[in-house]
Parts: C-alpha cells; structure tokens; sequence
C-alpha cells in the first residue's frame, strides 16, 4: 500500500532536481569563495582610494545618462558569478563616494573598517533579532550595547532596541508616550475626544511630525516651538506654549528636544526642559540621533546636561560614529514600556520552555519590526576597535574643526556665518563684491541665489559635496563635519571654491 506513492514521490523528486538551474548548485568550497575574494578585493580598492583628494567625490550624471551607463536590466536566465563583478565595479564607480574627506552634504561620512566587516558578516550569518534562539550571539551583544548606551544617558536600569534609522526610533517614542497618557489606544484606537498635542522644536526633525500622522494624532497635534539665535528650543517659548494648550483643553502627552539639529547641529537646553515637561506630565523624548555621541567626550557632554530626565532617547551610531547605515538605537528610561507598546507575543515566535526559558532574551516583542537585521555587530566590532576614548577623541576632532572653519569665515571677506555652531555643522552665507552692499530682503534674496548656483557648479564639478538650506531667511552652505579625514585645508579649499564660483557666476 505504501510503496507506490513512495516511488512515486521520488520519482517526482528526481525530475525537479533535473530541472534546477545550474546557478543553484555553486560549490561553495570554490565557486563562491573565489567569488567574495575577488569582490573584497574590489571593496578593499574602492576604500584605499577614498582619501585620494585628486578623485572626485560625485559625478553628476542625470538619471538617463547613468540608466545608459549602467545598462540595467533583469535577466531571464542566471549569470555566471564573475560576471556580477562587472556590476559591483560600475557601483563603486558611479556611487557617491561617501567616505570622501570633502564629501559634507549629509549627517554621516568617513568608513570604519571594523564596522564594516561586522556589516558583512552580518550577511554571512543572515538571520533576524527577534529570539535568542535564532539569533544567541547577536542578541547578547545587543543587550550589552543597549545596557551600556542607556547608562551613558542616565537610565540605570533602561531599555532599548536598534531600529531602522532616527526617524523610526523617534516613531516609536512617540507611540510609547501615546500608549502611556491613553492606555486604552493599543484595544481600542484613539478616541475623538482624547486631544492630545506634542511640542517639538522649531527646528526639529520632520520624522517627529510625521510620527504624529502615523500615530494617529495629526499634523495639528504638533505644536513647534520657537528656538534662539543658535537654534536652541526656548524654555520660556514651552512653557507659554504648553500653558495656552492646557487652557484651549488639549493634553500636553509628549515634549520633543534635539540635541544635534539637523542644520544649525544645535543642542537644546535638556536640563531647563525637562523640568517643564514633567511638571505637565508630558513625556520627554530626546532626538539625539545626531548628537548622541557627544556623550563620549569629556569635553562636549555637557551639551546634553539634564539628558538623564528624559523618558525617551534616539541616538545613530551611524552619525558621528562613523558606523555604516543604518545603526539606531531607541532608549527608555523605563523597563517594560517598549513590549507594552509593540509586543504582540507571536506564539510562532515565542516558544515559552519550562524546563529552560532562552525568552528572557528574546528581544522580538520590543520593536516595530519582525525580521530585524543584526545592526549590533557592527556597532560592538567598531567600540571594541575604537574603545571610549576613541570615539571621543572622533567628536572632539569634529567639533575642533567645526571652530575652525568657524573661524575662517569670519576672516574672510564676502562670507557671513549665519550661526554660531554648538556642534560639526558650520552654515554660511557667501556674496561676491557687487552685492556686497544690498539689505534686507534683497541681500536675503541675492544670498539664496548665489548658493544655489554656486552649490549646483560644485556638484557639476565633483570636487566637493556640500549640501544647503533655509536658514533664517535665505539658503545656506550646511558643511556637516562627519569624517575624521577631513582637513582645515580641505575647508579652506572648499572656500575658496565657492568664491570662485561665485565671481564667475556674476
């Protein structure tokens, strides 16, 4: 009775292997490693290369010009392995060259050799965060960067998670300080009448305000308040906006502090914040996905004093570390409050044990996510290379240089620092003679002119990657100072190359 279907099913069986393609049968003893050898010499080339000034950081193609270039289609029938190099070639060719010492167009630049390989075998392991099961070292190093991360803020007996980015980190605060002022939100959604409002830097990161239309709450719940000469949130401006919602009969649920704003790199004053915050029971999340690595520096800390009042705190080892995106971290003060908000204890997942419980570990619950990636390695080869000291010497090097190019504008003729900088982000204006004696709106308006074109001749050119914004009234040059590479003398350059540009443009 049982031996006909048996042979029958291997014999089906038979016929799907013969029908398997080759590609799916590499040796993975010659074949592949031949492969990832061949492919690590050209990584390892690509990064010997980066701090060759003479190469240019960027080549501005349009999107045409690259499609050609690149001759990008899906294939029907597999390649041969060593044909992908071809590929991996023409991308570290026509890609942004990152870790440039004069690439300063976004929060994040330099490469950490340490970091990564734990990248890359972060792909050789290939598995999810969710169980200590499936993940038992990752998930041990995690916990021990978590534990040690939030104590660096204040929280001894914190929690947290790695996320996918600053903006999901702050997204989840937000729906942790949710879940805490409407406990009934998890069941039953957000009521009509619940009128809850946050209160969120002037100049704070959007991903604050779009935490608030995935939160349910909308764009009306956010409250912006007004920042300083030097981008800071103003104490008194909280306090007078908290107050007047209170008497309009909203609910106060959650204040928004940066330290490390994304244009100017301003720190808030955390230490006068919290305070109000707590006195109308809001929950206090800290954005300091940019500046959290401060923290490192004896020097800098004190740029976030009264950080250990927070309830909440975001910080991206893949800013000022030098850690490879993505690499964020979600601390919380309280223990709990993050299953509280995300678990939903998946029984496929979760195999509770009776006799030996490994999901004490299990860090699943804790997240947006479910299929989570090991960020953890990458970030514990980078401190077990870099150590303490030498993540604060990193930042101290950064803000140093910062001041100096500071300093430099001042000096010269034609160019206005638009703000003083706290942190590595330096803004700066720039007029060339003739425009040298207008006022008021039309010196704001010939400002914004000369540093969007000038800006565009730069990334035409390829020697520089400086990115710009709207700052107090007209465009600015935002250099942000990520790379430890990054010399005076290539900031002096970098000035000198937009007043040339400038005079030619005129």
């Amino acid at each position: 009775m049982t031996e006909g279907p048996t042979r029958n099913f291997h014999t089906h069986g038979a016929s799907l292997a013969s029908r398997a393609p080759h590609i799916s049968m590499i040796d993975l003893t010659t074949d592949a490693a031949a492969f990832l050898r061949k492919a690590a010499h050209l990584a390892t080339e690509h990064l010997k290369t980066l701090d060759d000034r003479s190469r240019p950081v960027t080549q501005t193609l349009s999107p045409a010009e690259l499609h050609k270039k690149l001759g990008l289609k899906l294939p029907e029938a597999g390649r041969e392995l060593d044909s992908l190099l071809k590929d991996v070639s023409n991308v570290l060719k026509y890609s942004v060259r990152t870790g440039h010492p004069r690439f300063m167009n976004q929060l994040f630049g330099g490469y950490d050799p340490a970091a990564i390989l734990g990248d890359w075998i972060a792909a050789v392991i290939n598995t999810s965060m969710y169980t200590y099961e499936a993940a038992p070292v990752a998930t041990l190093m995690e916990q021990i960067l978590i534990g040690r991360m939030t104590r660096m803020v204040g929280f001894e007996s914190g929690e947290g998670t790695f996320a996918p980015g600053g903006s999901v980190s702050n997204l989840m605060a937000v729906l942790a300080a949710r879940q805490r002022a409407v406990p009934s939100a998890r069941q039953t959604g957000l009521r009509g009448d619940e009128k809850l409002v946050m209160f969120v830097s002037a100049e704070g990161h959007y991903s604050l305000d779009r935490a608030a239309v995935v939160g349910g709450l909308g764009l009306d719940a956010v409250v912006k308040v007004e920042v300083d000469e030097v981008g800071r949130m103003r104490p008194d401006a909280l306090e007078r906006a908290m107050q007047a919602e209170v008497d309009a009969g909203r609910r106060p649920f959650l204040v928004g502090c940066t330290s490390g704003s994304t244009v100017p790199g301003a720190f808030d004053p955390l230490d006068q914040i919290g305070p109000i915050a707590k006195r109308h029971g809001a929950w206090f999340h800290v954005d300091a996905s940019y500046g959290g690595s401060v923290l490192f520096s004896d020097e800098h800390r004190d740029l976030m004093r009264g950080v250990d009042q927070a309830d909440s705190v975001s910080w991206n080892p893949h800013k000022m570390m030098g850690v490879p995106l993505t690499c964020s971290a979600i601390l919380l003060r309280e223990p709990g409050r993050l299953s509280g908000t995300f678990g939903m204890h998946a029984e496929y997942l979760f195999h509770d044990d009776p006799e030996e419980d490994p999901t004490c570990c299990d860090l699943g619950d804790m997240t947006l996510q479910c299929g989570r990636r090991v960020d953890a390695l990458k970030l514990w080869l980078s401190w077990q290379a870099m150590g303490d000291q030498g993540f604060g010497q990193r930042v101290d090097s950064m803000f140093g240089l910062a001041r100096d190019l500071a300093d430099e504008i001042k000096s010269r003729k034609g160019f206005e620092l638009t703000r003083e900088p706290m942190g590595a982000n330096v803004c700066f204006r720039y007029l060339p003679p003739a425009l040298r004696n207008e006022e008021g709106k039309s010196r704001l308006e010939h400002q914004t002119r000369i540093t969007l074109a000038v800006r565009s001749q730069m990334l035409r050119d390829g020697r520089f990657m400086v990115n710009f914004a709207m700052l107090d009234g007209a465009q600015v040059f935002r250099p942000a100072l990520t790379n430890p590479h990054t010399t005076l003398e290539d900031l002096t350059l970098m000035l000198d190359e937009i007043e040339r540009c400038a005079i030619e443009l005129e």
